[in-house]
């Protein structure tokens, strides 16, 4: 069993929420007072406006920004597009019924064709039955993946605190996740969900993020690994509700674990470092604690809240 990591307690408040800006009109990023006052000056010690160090944070966090207004930017974009993809997928849809309907006439007059004749055309119509079945099902997964983005926007749009289902919302966004090719073909997944868990009041967004940041961390860890086991679990222990990542990654040295949470860390290039902090930051207006245990081969985190 590994040793156990520190505990970290989430501190200070949720962002304020903005409006949505109307379509085709782009969200200015924002950092909150917290937000700005924890990724200010105490975070480099005395280092003054005028340091390298500040320099340097203040490099990274409009680098940040910048990269934070094209993704908003995208995902509205693109829910948009999906959304219209709605019409375009129902009419194939009514067209593969249409098809699979003469497919089924012509199946009972085959057998009034002469042979060889009639055989040869059999086996062509078993062939196109075939191949309709699983157009069919290629069709139906699309439709659903377009309606679990759309619903997932509405949801992550949303200004109201909402009543949430811990475990749906983590297969929500696990089924989104089958859409990236490591994810779906080269991780090994155990999933664990205990039903019957407390539901949670809470900004969809707060815990949807949060779920991703870990889940991505996760998955970066054992892109090198030779044997990938991505392992999901909730649970209800002692009143806190526990939701449980574990990976198969190369495991996080002890002295670089104190340093997890601080803004901007990270020892992989070309990341924001901004994951775990996050994080904890959108989970902490809920009481949300996360403890990090690792050992080479194999890291937990944990994310306890409480009932």
């Amino acid at each position: 069993m590994a040793n156990r990591g520190e505990v970290i307690k989430g501190e200070g408040q949720r962002p304020p929420r903005g409006k949505t800006p109307p379509e085709g009109e782009l969200e200015q990023p924002r950092l909150s007072a917290p937000a700005a006052q924890e990724l200010g000056p105490k975070s480099f010690g005395a280092a003054g406006p005028e340091s390298p160090l500040m320099e340097v944070f203040l490099d990274r966090s409009l680098s940040e920004l910048v990269r934070y207004y094209r993704h908003s930017s995208c995902g509205r974009l693109s829910r948009g597009l999906i959304h219209r993809m709605n019409t375009p997928l129902q009419i194939l849809s009514f067209q593969l019924e249409l098809l699979e309907q003469k497919s089924q006439e012509e199946r009972r007059i085959l057998p009034e064709v002469r042979q060889p004749v009639g055989e040869k055309l059999q086996a062509l119509q078993r062939y196109r039955l075939q191949k309709i079945r699983q157009f069919r099902l290629e069709l139906e997964n699309l439709q659903a993946l377009a309606r679990a983005i759309v619903l997932q926007g509405s949801y992550e749009d949303t200004e109201e605190r909402l009543e949430l289902d811990l475990n749906e919302l983590c297969r929500r966004e696990l089924d989104l996740y089958q859409s990236q090719p490591f994810f779906k073909h080269q991780v090994e997944k155990c999933f664990h969900f205990q039903e019957g868990l407390p539901p949670i009041r809470g900004h969809y967004l707060d815990f949807s993020q949060s779920f991703r940041n870990l889940l991505d961390n996760a998955l970066e860890a054992m892109e090198g690994a030779e044997r990938r086991i991505l392992t999901v679990a909730t649970s209800l222990e002692d009143g806190w509700r526990l939701l449980r990542l574990g990976d198969t990654g190369p495991g996080i040295s002890p002295e670089l674990q104190p340093r997890l949470f601080e803004p901007f860390f990270t020892t992989k290039k070309g990341r924001a470092g901004l994951g775990l902090f996050m994080a904890r930051r959108l989970l902490a207006p809920y009481g949300g604690e996360i403890r990090i245990t690792s050992v080479p081969g194999k890291t937990w985190v944990t994310v306890m809240l409480p009932g």
